[in-house]
This record gives structure tokens, C-alpha cells and sequence, in this order.
């Protein structure tokens, strides 16, 4: 069903209101200089509403956000207006959206390589974010859900009230196997309006940290580090972490 990407898409910000999206892209440039790229053209895979693509954009990066979901990219759209190009297509099938070795890093954020539900679609999706990127160029996507550190039964709770509109939305997490499952039900007041929506059902893969290393390199990527909490240094104590991963094209080589 997944309507938060669809008929709420237009209220996904205010729910989120709490993301650090500047210390995210912070981290991301902090890559760049580390891995010593000169990044100019930027894809976003599954950019949803644009809220890194703005600030990638305002940070004088040429931004194209990709997403399968219309209403996101509109909400994108509304947003950046003609500061960034957004185009409609799937993770899995890059070829059919963007062109191939054009951009100096592809980045997919906000844990949605999980929407990858196997190890076919995880390699599809990191196959076509490889040869999205020029040679040399990165590849960095992060993850919050690891199969060891998924919570089966979490209950949340997400609140806000900006003056104009009031929401509430409660959430259950369910192990399925090799996959999750959070179910989301939304209390929405948008004058004059009541929303009341139940079981909003998103699944996506649950993969070890050694499955997405593996997916990489098996892709070709090489370089590849993996970090925590949006930090270059060492990690805080405790297993619930945000997980990034980082991996470069090989440039091409040069003969002696």
C-alpha cells in the first residue's frame, strides 16, 4: 500500500521533521574529499521528497533525483523546481531511467536499498548504481535495518503539529523471514479535513552488513569501507546504528 509515498506524500516531511539531513550530507561531501573525487553530478536513487537533493543542490552540486513514486517526485519538484532534474524509474532497472557512467557519485539514503526484498534485487540495484557511476566515481548507500539488528515487535510512535496541520502515526515492526515488515497507521488533521489511515504496510529485505559488502564488490566496486552514525571517526557503544557504505569504480587505467 505504502501511502505515505503516495496519496500523504505531501505530509512525509512534516513526519520526518526530526531527520538530520545536513549532518547526512555533511558526511557525504566529508567522502568525497576522502576519497579524493571531484564530484560534480550527483544521482539520487529513490530521492523521495528531495530533502538531500536540496541541500546537495544548494551546495552547488548538479543533483538528478531518481524515485519510483510520482507524488514524491512531485512533492521534489515543488521543492527544488528547476534547481535539480528528477526522473521517474526504478532501483532495479537504472538502464531505463539515466544515462550510464555519468555521474561522478550515486547515493541512496534513508535505509532504501532495504526496498531491495532479496539478494537478485540487492545485486540488480548495486549492478546498476555501479554502472551509473563514471569510472572513479562513488557509490554510498546506508541502512539502518540489518538482519541481526531488526526489531521484531518495535512499537513507534512519530508526532507533529506545525501550526497548520496536526499528525499522529503509530508503528509495529514484524520479522517475515528474511524480510521485515512496519505497518503504519496515521491520524492526520488538515483543515478542514480528518485523514484516518490503517496498516500502511512497507517490507523490505533484511541483509547482514557482509551481504551488502559482498553485493559491491561482486559489482566491481572496489574501496569499499563501511561506516557508522554519519561519522568518520569510531562509533558510539550499541548495536541500533545508522550503517553507510562506500565504493569507488575503478578508474580507468592508464597504460605504461
Amino acid at each position: 500500500m505504502q501511502a505515505l509515498y503516495g496519496e500523504l506524500a505531501r505530509y512525509y516531511d512534516r513526519f520526518y521533521w526530526w531527520k538530520d539531513y545536513k549532518k547526512e550530507v555533511d558526511f557525504l561531501v566529508e567522502l568525497f574529499n576522502r576519497y579524493g573525487v571531484n564530484v560534480h553530478d550527483i544521482l539520487e536513487v529513490a530521492c523521495g521528497t528531495g530533502s538531500h537533493s536540496k541541500l546537495l543542490s544548494s551546495r552547488g552540486f548538479r543533483v538528478t533525483g531518481l524515485d519510483i513514486n510520482g507524488d514524491m517526485l512531485r512533492v521534489a519538484e515543488e521543492k527544488l523546481g528547476r534547481r535539480a532534474r528528477f526522473v521517474k524509474g526504478d532501483m532495479q532497472d537504472l538502464r531505463a531511467a539515466v544515462p550510464e557512467a555519468s555521474y561522478d557519485a550515486v547515493v541512496c539514503l534513508f535505509s532504501s536499498i532495504c526496498y531491495n526484498r532479496t539478494s537478485a534485487e540487492l545485486t540488480r540495484s548495486v549492478r546498476g548504481m555501479y554502472r551509473s557511476a563514471k569510472p572513479g566515481g562513488l557509490v554510498i548507500f546506508d541502512t539502518h535495518f540489518l538482519r541481526r539488528t531488526f526489531l521484531d515487535g518495535y512499537r513507534g510512535e512519530d508526532i507533529f503539529d506545525d501550526g497548520d496541520v496536526m499528525g499522529a502515526r503509530l508503528s509495529i515492526s514484524k520479522r517475515r523471514g528474511n524480510q521485515g515488515e512496519i505497518s503504519f497507521s496515521y491520524l492526520i488533521y488538515d483543515s478542514p479535513r480528518t485523514i484516518q489511515l490503517r496498516n500502511d504496510v512497507h517490507r523490505f529485505g533484511l541483509f547482514d552488513r557482509e551481504d551488502l559488502v559482498r553485493a559491491m564488490r561482486a559489482s566491481g566496486l572496489e574501496r569499499v569501507s563501511v561506516f557508522t552514525d554519519w561519522s568518520l571517526g569510531k562509533s558510539s557503544p550499541g548495536e541500533f546504528k545508522d550503517y553507510i557504505f562506500v565504493g569507488r569504480r575503478p578508474p580507468i587505467r592508464q597504460p605504461t
